[in-house]
């Protein structure tokens, strides 16, 4: 009897692991995302809404921004002397609405 408990034993333990690399491979295993780009031109899900020569100007931007409600940040882009005003997708009509009069 003694030898059956150990097979229910092992074959229970085989369906858990089963069950559990599943749902780890699920929840993780579907990532489809490109190759990181280490050129520093992506910033994951915020899209540029100004490019300006001073960081100063930026800053000012994302300000008015941020005044206004918008979630706005200034970078540094890749080119040498171009800072970048970037705010989430579903605020970039409203962020050039804004900065459309600037």
């Amino acid at each position: 009897m003694g030898g059956v408990n150990a097979w229910i034993q092992t074959l229970v333990l085989i369906v858990v692991l089963g069950l559990l690399a599943g749902v780890l491979r699920w929840a993780f295993g579907n990532d489809r995302r490109a190759v990181p780009d280490y050129t520093g031109d992506d910033f994951g899900l915020l899209n540029e809404v100004a490019v300006v020569p001073t960081e100063e100007a930026a800053r000012v931007l994302a300000k008015r921004l941020r005044t206004a409600g918008i979630k706005a940040t200034a970078v540094r882009g890749a080119e040498p002397g171009a800072y970048r005003v970037m705010v989430f997708p579903v605020d970039v009509p409203d962020a050039k609405l804004l900065l459309r009069d600037v």
